[in-house]
């Protein structure tokens, strides 16, 4: 299995059998974010999990024969989390920092 550091923005996804699916279009923690074709009208991104990754060799990333990839339809552009995302549902919430004493 690889690593989240070894993929980076703009590498090109393949198949298995070497079909260019499009690019890498933003990295996570336990998946990137695959933004099809050079220009996609309407946007059609999707979802891959790391476990879906054959290996990385170059500048290509290459799935898995098997891999899944799931439509991102989230509308506000962020990333949706992976198939199997327990405790993650809450969204972030940012603290105030406390105004300084005197």
């Amino acid at each position: 299995m690889i690593n989240e550091g070894e993929v980076r923005e703009g590498m090109t996804v393949r198949t298995s059998d070497g079909r260019r699916l499009g690019v890498v279009a933003g990295v996570g923690e336990t998946h990137f974010e695959l933004e099809k074709g050079l220009v996609s009208v309407p946007r059609r991104d999707y979802l891959v999990e790391y476990r879906d990754v054959a290996s990385v060799r170059g500048h290509s990333v290459w799935l898995e024969a098997d891999a899944q990839l799931q439509l991102e339809e989230d509308d506000d552009g962020g990333a949706l989390p992976p198939r199997r995302h327990e405790g993650m549902d809450g969204e972030p919430v940012n603290l105030e920092e406390p105004a300084p004493g005197p």
